[in-house]
């Protein structure tokens, strides 16, 4: 049975069977920072582990589902920089997910829950995604860099809460500075190649 014509119905149970991990820890995370807490202490860490090792595990999922629908991203060499692209998006969102529960404005919880789909939506089309899309995700890649690096200089005037420079926050500071990379140079490559060769002048003998 195929699914969208080139797929296979295990790849898309691991893929599904992956997204419904994170976004069930998406919204755990939200309901821990909405709510105030997790309602019982956890002993030595145990509850902290659970949520984290949740992640890993859903995106190692999505990862192995989206091979198996798509052998090429296991790689094609035309289409590498795309390739690298999808995977780090879909890092990127399982990152925000967990960042979910680092932050106690909902303003920004809200953030994280509408960025984190749009992450994994993007590592799903950025393969075969127009030159605009590219350009979006480029530029979304260094505003959020930007946004990053503003919050922890200054208190932004949307949120109260200070933020200090902490090691997941730089992890996904670093995998969007390599999306940022490879969406320039895809965007480099392929409007050089989609330049028109200027014409050999004919010499007559």
């Amino acid at each position: 049975m195929a699914w969208e014509g080139s797929g296979t119905l295990p790849g898309l149970a691991f893929i599904l069977a992956g997204l419904a991990i994170l976004f069930v820890t998406g919204a755990f995370e939200a309901k821990i920072v909405l709510t105030g807490g997790l309602g019982a202490p956890s002993y030595l860490g145990a509850t902290d582990l659970v949520r984290l090792s949740a992640v890993p595990w859903g995106l190692g999922l999505l990862f192995f589902g989206y091979a198996l629908d798509h052998p090429e991203v296991l790689w094609d060499r035309v289409r590498g920089r795309r390739i690298l692209a999808t995977f780090l998006l879909f890092a990127d969102g399982a990152i925000h997910i967990v960042a979910i529960g680092e932050h106690v404005e909902s303003v920004v919880v809200a953030f994280f829950l509408v960025l984190a789909p749009l992450e994994f939506i993007g590592g799903f089309t950025i393969l075969r995604a127009s030159r605009p899309i590219v350009w979006a995700w480029l530029l979304g890649s260094l505003g959020l860099i930007g946004l990053y690096i503003a919050s922890r200089l200054t208190v932004l005037p949307f949120v109260s809460q200070e933020y200090v420079f902490g090691p997941l926050g730089l992890i996904s500071k670093a995998i969007e500075g390599v999306l940022a990379f490879a969406l320039a140079q895809e965007l480099w490559t392929t409007s050089k190649a989609r330049r028109p060769r200027a014409a050999r002048p004919v010499t007559q003998s």
